[in-house]
This record gives structure tokens, sequence and C-alpha cells, in this order.
């Protein structure tokens, strides 16, 4: 009797333990989830983000048009002459970029890139040709016209989440304002059509199925404070998709910047 006694407490205290820790998980959920606009690397992610399309954009013009025309003079024996200085300043240039990178990821993501600093080679010629010739120093040029396509994603998502987010969280400020229509309104409903055609004894038996969304329009303060509140939702999901960008960003600088050769580190490095 009182063994049985005993396995009905425990059980019953494993039950009630289980039960607490997934209430315990899920509200460390939602606390994570409702914390992160107060959180400081939110914002330092943000911001290399939205550094991100601007810098993108100008890596991007820099590595297509100089290797362009580096290549473009290159190709005629008399060309080498200007296109190999061309294309070493270029490389030059696009690896203390890359160091740039480096050091920015670091900084503003606090993820540790690790350069290259030392050469193999025992003249200034096997030097060069032991950058040349590693991958690495590729990848780490391939990264800087990869950026830019992250500049646009990462511009794309603040634009349109970022920005209808704080309209929304706004809504009941600006809702009654005469001439101001705020909603999906439009000058006919919006219809969508369905269909289906089957073959049946030399007939064609068609179905039509339409699906027509109602017009909605704010026009009331508790349709504005609802409003206000999927702002509020939407605000938190954009932010957290924006750090979670930022993660796949740091993880995708390490991926393409790590052990690649860093004039920059060479130069700051102590004799």
């Amino acid at each position: 009797m009182y063994a049985a006694g005993a396995v009905t407490i425990d059980m019953s205290r494993s039950v009630a333990t289980a039960t607490g820790d997934r209430f315990g998980r899920v509200g460390a959920g939602c606390k994570r989830f409702l914390a992160v606009p107060f959180e400081r690397q939110t914002y330092r992610n943000l911001a290399y983000l939205l550094l991100a399309f601007p810098l993108g954009l100008a890596y991007f013009v820099f590595v297509t048009v100089a290797f362009s025309v580096g290549i473009g003079f290159s190709v005629t024996i008399i060309g080498l002459v200007v296109g190999v200085p061309i294309l070493a300043v270029t490389l030059a240039l696009a690896l203390g970029i890359a160091g740039f990178e480096r050091w920015l990821t670091a900084t503003m993501l606090a993820v540790d890139i690790e350069p290259k600093t030392d050469l193999a080679g025992e003249t200034a010629l096997e030097a060069c040709w032991s950058v040349v010739s590693d991958p690495k120093t590729w990848t780490a040029v391939c990264y800087l016209p990869a950026k830019f396509v992250l500049g646009v994603a990462s511009f794309a998502l603040v634009v349109t989440g970022l920005s209808t987010a704080v309209s929304l969280l706004m809504l009941p400020l600006y809702y009654d304002q005469p001439g101001l229509y705020v909603g999906v309104v439009s000058e006919r409903a919006p219809e969508f059509h369905q269909t289906l055609y089957l073959g049946w004894n030399y007939l064609l038996v068609g179905f039509d199925a339409v699906v027509t969304l109602g017009y909605w329009e704010v026009t009331t303060l508790s349709e504005a404070l609802v409003a206000a509140g999927l702002g509020v939702v939407l605000l938190l999901a954009t932010l957290h998709a924006l750090n979670l960008l930022a993660r796949v960003s740091g993880w995708f600088a390490r991926l393409l910047l790590e052990d690649s050769y860093d004039p920059l580190a060479v130069v700051q490095r102590p004799s």
C-alpha cells in the first residue's frame, strides 16, 4: 500500500515538473520574442544590414568595373603593360576592402574572423604568387559583390517590414484625418478566379469558382487600436527576421573571409 502511494506521488510530481518545464519554456520564448526591441545587438544588426546596401553596391561596381578594365587591357600583348598592374592594384584593394569587412563584421555582429598574415615564399614574387594562387583570396574577392545581394534583401526587408509595422503602430494618431483613407481600399473589390475543366462524353464541363475580397477601411478608434496591435506583432517579427538575417550574414562572411590574406592586418600587426 505504501509503495503504491509512493509511486503515485512520484508520478504526480513528474507530471507537475514536466508541465512546469513546458510553461517555463513557453514563457522564456515569449520573453525573448518581446525583449528584442530592448537588446542593443538588435540595433547593431540593423545598422549592419542598412550599411550592406550602399557598401554592397559600391563593392559590386568596383569589382566588376576594375576587373573588367584590367582583363580588357590584358587581352593584347601591348595591353599587358597596363592590364596586369591594374589587376594587381584591384586585387590588393579588394583584399583591403575584405579586411575592412572582416573588421566591420567583428565589431557590429561580434563574429570574429581570423585573417591570414603570413605569406609563403622567400621572394616577393613567390609571396605574390602565393596570394594569387590561394583559393581563399578569390572567395574574399567574391564576397564583395555578393554583399550587394545581402544589401538588397536587407533593404527590402527593412522597407517593407519596418515601415509597414511603424505605419500600423501609429495608425491611432492619424486614422481620422479628413481626406485620408487607411486600409485596403480600391475602386473594385479584388476577385480571384479558380477554373477547372473536365472532358466528359465529348463534352467539356467547366467549373468556375470566384472568391471576392471585400473592402477593409479603418474608420473607428477600436479598429485603429487593433491595427496598431498587429503593427506591434509585425514589428517584433520583423526585428527577429532582421536578427536572423544578420546571423546568416555573419556566417556567410566567416565562410568566405576566413583565412584570406589581409594587408590591413599585416600593417597593423606589431613588429
